[in-house]
């Protein structure tokens, strides 16, 4: 692993765990070839915190001390932050999300996305210079979309919280957590 560092994320994880377990030196050099020819909006504590979802506070937090011995740049506490209080319910994402445009940055490129839903559910989606078209529902309080195109047409579901340090400026007063990941969000108004 330590000579392929295209191996995606286990050297990344494996130069975190070493540097943490005290193998300094040996993490952060494993970490650092496995960090190559990432996009540079993901290189930072933030970005790489929010491909996981902890249940546990304290574990996404030695998560990022990890990180940030390993050599990734920005603050350990500066990661998105999900609890069971700031989860939206069915009324509450049926009124924020119907009938309104949603927009939020694609994580790896920095690139802007939308999403447009008609209050029946009829939708459209950006992604750079892609769209496409199809619908949205509600689903066991999740905030559910299948395109008629994009991700090969398979029903993708999003847990969606409110962010209490987001901004609308940040595009990040709404956090979609579909279990790959945490994607920031905000209403266009």
């Amino acid at each position: 692993m330590e000579d392929n560092p295209k191996a995606g994320f286990i050297p990344r994880l494996l130069g975190m765990v070493k540097v943490q377990a005290g193998f300094v030196q040996e993490g952060q050099e494993m970490f650092a070839k496995s960090i190559k020819g990432l996009p540079a909006p993901l290189q930072n504590v933030r970005s790489f915190l929010a491909f996981w979802n902890f249940k546990d506070l304290r574990v996404l937090e030695s998560f990022a001390e990890g990180y940030s011995k390993a050599g990734l740049p920005g603050r350990t506490d500066d990661h998105y932050k999900v609890s069971s209080e700031k989860r939206l319910n069915e009324r509450q994402l049926r009124g924020l999300f119907f009938g309104r445009k949603v927009t939020g940055k694609e994580l790896a490129t920095g690139k802007q996305w939308w999403v447009e839903r008609s209050e029946n559910g009829y939708a459209t989606i950006r992604e750079g210079d892609k769209s496409d078209t199809g619908k949205s529902w509600i689903e066991d309080d999740m905030l559910c979309d299948q395109w008629d195109n994009f991700y090969e047409n398979l029903k993708d579901c999003w847990v969606v919280y409110r962010n209490s340090e987001g901004a609308h400026e940040n595009n990040d007063e709404y956090l979609g957590v579909p279990g790959y990941g945490i994607y920031p969000f905000s209403l266009v108004e």
